[in-house]
């Protein structure tokens, strides 16, 4: 739904490729300030933040969402899901000030539209390869126990979905502002960052170090998947059902004879 509604006001729901007159690397003065915010207003980008959140961090968010679902009792485990996933999504509505903060000043300060979209790219890089980058990651594979009942229980899930989404942006933070950088191509990019975000998640817990991370494990599963996509058709196509032959059937017991 969130990409849905992306689509439908991508014109309106993304920050806009405003020209700066200004110099390279010059600060933008308090009238540029005010002629953007007259042009987006505040509240357009809080909800275009909310929407990308949701759109590209849900699917990071389902494991730890199962984590919580398989360890409350059937009473509390609603408000545990919905105090997980509140708190982690208010965490990154905190976050979206200063990421867009940034985004908005250097969008105005350089003169050039290609060029933050250039610098992010390189500083992402930089912090993808890097093993703190690996420090967060390794956090964000972490399963805290949770407590049983409430008012524990729920303090434990607002605590943790807090502490998830402080560990999401710390290893987020560099490809969640390419696309604000790409106005033109705010969707497709967005969609490649969420689906290297997922890719990522897959990987197992590894030793701080400075690497290039190939997704392997979300490559072998694409694999898998396509290798066996020709024999799903076939089965789902197929409405004669099973061959009599090819049932595997048990023998019937026979009594020992005395």
């Amino acid at each position: 739904m969130a990409w849905f509604l992306l689509a439908l006001g991508s014109d309106s729901m993304s920050m806009p490729a405003i020209c700066s007159a200004a110099m390279v690397w010059s600060a933008p003065s308090t009238d540029t300030y005010a002629f953007f915010f007259s042009y987006v207003s505040p509240l357009q980008l809080a909800t275009s933040w909310a929407f990308m959140v949701i759109a590209m961090m849900l699917p990071a968010l389902l494991d730890p969402l199962r984590h919580v679902r398989e360890r409350s009792f059937w009473r509390v485990r609603p408000w545990a899901e919905l105090l997980f996933a509140g708190s982690y999504l208010g965490v990154w509505m905190l976050a979206g000030i200063p990421l867009l903060g940034v985004a908005i000043t250097l969008r105005l300060a350089l003169s050039n539209s290609a060029l933050p979209l250039v610098v992010c790219l390189m500083i992402a890089f930089v912090w993808q390869i890097s093993p703190w980058k690996q420090v967060t990651l390794n956090q964000c594979h972490r399963r805290p126990s949770l407590a049983a009942f409430p008012p524990a229980a729920y303090g434990n899930v607002l605590a943790w979905g807090m502490n998830y989404g402080l560990w999401c942006i710390s290893s987020c933070w560099g490809l969640m502002l390419l696309p604000l950088f790409a106005p033109s191509h705010h969707l497709p990019l967005m969609a490649i960052v969420a689906l290297y975000i997922w890719t990522e998640r897959l990987e197992p817990a590894c030793a701080p170090r400075w690497q290039f991370r190939v997704p392997s494990r979300a490559i072998r599963l694409i694999a898998r998947v396509a290798a066996g996509g020709g024999k799903v058709l076939a089965l789902a196509t197929d409405r004669r059902g099973p061959d009599a032959s090819s049932v595997c059937r048990r023998p019937s017991p026979t009594l020992p004879i005395e």
